[in-house]
C-alpha cells in the first residue's frame, strides 16, 4: 500500500492512492444545461401527477391506499430514472465510473478549510448552524399539498398502520425510496447539476 503524500503546511496529509482524481467538468451551455434538468425533473412530475393518479385504481384499498402506493411506486421509478441519468452523464463526461473519480467529479469530498486546507477537523462545525437553520425551517407553516399526497399524515392514520401491517414488501420499497432520495437521486443529480452550472 503506497502510503506516500503530498502535504501542505497545516494540511492534514492525504495518502496518495486516496488522493483526489484529476476530473475536467465540462461547462455546458444554457440549452444543455435545461436538457438536463428536463430530463431529470419532468419524468418525476409526470409520474406524480400524471402516471400515479391514473395507476391508483390498478391497486387494492380503500381511502387514500391506492393512490399511496400509485405514489410510492411511480416516485421510487422516478429516482431510480434519476440515478441512471447521473450516471450516464458521469460516465459519458468521465470516461470511467471508478469511485476516485466519481468522488470528485460529484464533489463527495469531506468539508476543507479554504485557508489552511485542512480536512475535517473543526470545519465539521458548519453542520450545527445549519442543523439548526433546518430546524427552524422545518417549524415555519408551509403550504401544503393535496392531502391525499402528503405520506406523513398518511402514515399516521388508521389505514397507514393497516396498510404498512406486516407489509415486508411495501417497506422495502419506501426504504429503496429513501436511498435513492437521500443517496443515490437527488444528491447525486444536485451534484452533478451544480457541478456543471
Amino acid at each position: 500500500m503506497d502510503t506516500s503524500s503530498t502535504a501542505t503546511a497545516g494540511a492534514v496529509p492525504v495518502p496518495a492512492d486516496q488522493a483526489p482524481a484529476k476530473v475536467v467538468i465540462p461547462q455546458y451551455g444554457i440549452g444543455r444545461i435545461l436538457a438536463i434538468w428536463a430530463a431529470a425533473a419532468l419524468p418525476m412530475g409526470a409520474l406524480a401527477w400524471i402516471v400515479a393518479p391514473a395507476l391508483k385504481d390498478s391497486f387494492a384499498g380503500t381511502g387514500n391506499v391506492p393512490m399511496v402506493k400509485a405514489l410510492l411506486v411511480c416516485l421510487t421509478a422516478g429516482l431510480i430514472w434519476q440515478f441512471v441519468l447521473v450516471v450516464v452523464l458521469l460516465r459519458r463526461e468521465q470516461g470511467t465510473l471508478r469511485w476516485p473519480t466519481t468522488r470528485e467529479a460529484l464533489w463527495l469530498r469531506s468539508p476543507q478549510s479554504p485557508r489552511s486546507g485542512r480536512v475535517g477537523g473543526r470545519i465539521w462545525l458548519i453542520l450545527v448552524p445549519l442543523i439548526l437553520l433546518a430546524a427552524v425551517f422545518d417549524g415555519v407553516p408551509i403550504v401544503s399539498g393535496p392531502s391525499n399526497r402528503d405520506f406523513s399524515t398518511f402514515l399516521g392514520s388508521h389505514a397507514g398502520h393497516v396498510f404498512l401491517s406486516g407489509a415486508w414488501g411495501w417497506y422495502a420499497l419506501i426504504l429503496a425510496l429513501l436511498l435513492f432520495n437521500t443517496v443515490l437521486g437527488e444528491e447525486c443529480s444536485s451534484a452533478d447539476s451544480c457541478s456543471h452550472a
